[in-house]
């Protein structure tokens, strides 16, 4: 005890006050005297001393036994020390200190010399006690709060999403769960760091609870009486918890005014940062019984408001999990495709304008499983980058297309190139550049032969990783081009950085150029764009003449597309080149 403590001495008797307080004093205590119960309740609120010594029988007022059960009745008095004082030594007056909430008593006439010891004795016990009262504070806040946000934890929600059920199913109310993730989180990590991320994280707790108090206004609208729980369950994640509602509709308001506080701007320092938000919105019962089945579908809800585009709210539906159920199968299978050969590749032949001839092939990954039946790529690539299980069935596309590519050159079947999808969890895997030239290696195909396709997403995300892997790869020979250009955030500045060698049209610009004035021009720009650059351009998508023709006139350099012909199995495609050689 590094300060003086103090003691609170209520006593009817100025006689033992003096005595006492005189006695306090001497051993380094401060004292302070009431002369009733009331008085020192009164005196305690106030002071909130550190120990009471309180005389048992009080004539006037409240008597020792009353003034103690009223200190332990309050927050700040439930472990003060208590040192009561009486004249009566009785079994049952003991008993009735002691029951009361007594810490020690001594009896009249005091033994003044040993009254300091007893004193400093109890408050050096209560010193302990406070200590281990503040631990266990401590602890509990860190078992149930984030000590990021102060917002409490996911094992907080979860213990109060249960209680909370059980209230409701007595009711017979509602509950909406609402999870919230925010959108492109990574990307302020990845590029700006984790520091202002975790201001983000910081900022976003408030606007939360912003929102919250906000909601007040909601029961004026019609909305039931509620009241609303946050947490953050970890990383970018989470949570709030409307509870007793009777309309589903009511979580939708909460939701949406949620998405609108968090969408305003952020500003830290020189940086402004604009953060969206996804959320999913689960209502018990209808949604789940339990508090695992809503978190979890609620989960799920959100998962399809950041696939719809992020930045809006999302009812639960089952449909929602037939199609977790659906993918939760595919994974499976998808680990074995490999394994049990359901993997196929097809190659859409690619022309030259100026030339006339099929001299490049894209080649496209087909799976066709036992179970499932024939599957798009649009599925199941997403979910094998998900999964990272795109880095195995990359390199096992790239392996067998670069054997099948030499195969062509050595049987006469003349090709400037092999054109090979890339995704971005492949490009930033460690050793890419060095597999590459290993798989190159170990075919021997020539490298300047191989062409590796990505999109602009890949590039836009740790820059100059990218560039120093794009630099790699073409010491290693091989050529690199943009998949799918003019669909993502790439502008002519940004091109200057990569070291590229191709542009691909986005079909979406070819498609309706009959009808559609802008997608000309956009395509017009690109082909333009690219010459100036010494870049070549490849149009995706064509299946008319007059496409066709509009890409001829404007100097397009090659064109694929059904237009010319459709994926091919690989016997079909070497009876197609040698066809048209």
């Amino acid at each position: 005890m590094s300060q003086q403590s103090t003691v609170i001495i209520i006593d009817d008797d100025p006689l033992i006050r003096l005595v006492v307080s005189k006695t306090l004093q001497a051993a380094g205590l401060i004292t302070l005297e009431a002369v009733s119960g009331e008085e020192g309740l009164k005196l305690f609120k106030e002071k909130k001393a550190d120990a009471i010594l309180l005389d048992v029988m009080m004539p006037s007022g409240m008597d020792g036994y009353g003034v103690c059960t009223e200190l332990r009745n309050l927050p700040e008095g439930r472990h003060v020390p208590i040192l009561m004082m009486t004249g009566l030594e009785d079994l049952e007056s003991i008993n009735r200190a002691y029951k009361v909430g007594a810490t020690d008593l001594i009896t009249k006439p005091i033994n003044i010399p040993l009254l300091s010891h007893r004193v400093r004795y109890m408050l050096k016990g209560s010193y302990t006690t406070q200590q281990l009262l503040q631990s266990e504070q401590r602890l509990h806040h860190m078992a149930y709060f984030d000590d990021l946000t102060e917002l409490p934890n996911r094992h907080f929600f979860q213990e109060n999403l249960q209680q909370m059920i059980a209230l409701a199913q007595r009711k017979k109310l509602k509950l909406g769960v609402l999870f919230l993730d925010l959108d492109g989180f990574k990307r302020i990590n990845d590029t700006l760091g984790h520091h202002l991320g975790d201001l983000v994280l910081q900022a976003t707790s408030e606007r939360l609870r912003k929102s919250i108090r906000l909601s007040d206004a909601f029961a004026q609208t019609g909305m039931s009486q509620h009241s609303i729980s946050l947490a953050r369950l970890g990383g970018d994640e989470f949570t709030a918890l409307l509870s007793l509602i009777e309309r589903n509709e009511d979580a939708a308001i909460v939701a949406e005014r949620i998405r609108i506080n968090l969408a305003q701007p952020l500003t830290f320092g020189e940086h402004e940062l604009t953060t969206t938000t996804s959320i999913g919105i689960a209502i018990y019962p209808d949604d789940g019984e339990t508090a695992e089945d809503l978190l979890k579908n609620a989960d799920l809800a959100m998962y399809y408001a950041k696939r719809s585009g992020g930045n809006m709210y999302c009812y639960f539906s089952s449909y929602m999990m037939e199609m977790a159920m659906r993918k939760l199968t595919m994974e499976n299978y998808l680990r074995k495709a490999i394994e049990r050969k359901e993997f196929n590749l097809f190659y859409q032949p690619q022309l030259d304008i100026d030339e006339g001839s099929f001299n490049g092939l894209e080649v496209l990954l087909r799976w066709d499983n036992k179970e499932l039946g024939s599957i798009s790529p649009a599925e199941f690539i997403p979910l094998a980058e998900e999964t990272g299980l795109i880095i195995h069935i990359g390199e096992w596309v790239l392996r067998q297309a670069c054997s099948q590519a030499y195969t062509w050159c050595n049987q006469g079947i003349h090709l400037n190139r092999i054109a090979v999808n890339v995704s971005a969890v492949q490009l930033l895997h460690r050793g890419f550049p060095a597999l590459v030239g290993t798989i190159l290696a170990e075919t021997g195909l020539d490298p300047s032969l191989l062409e590796l396709e990505l999109t602009e997403s890949a590039l836009i995300n740790d820059v100059d990783l990218v560039i120093e892997i794009l630099e790699q790869l073409k010491l290693v020979g091989v050529q690199l081009a943009i998949d799918d250009f003019g669909t993502g955030y790439s502008s002519l500045s940004r091109l200057m950085n990569f070291p590229i060698d191709r542009l691909k049209i986005d079909q979406a610009f070819v498609r309706n150029l009959e009808q559609n004035s802008d997608n000309g021009a956009i395509a017009a720009a690109i082909i333009a764009m690219a010459g100036s650059m010494n870049m070549k351009v490849t149009a995706e998508g064509v299946e008319t003449d007059v496409q066709f023709d509009f890409l001829k006139n404007k100097c397009c350099n090659e064109v694929q597309g059904y237009f010319l012909s459709k994926p091919l199995p690989v016997n079909e495609v070497e009876t197609f080149l040698m066809n048209k050689a």
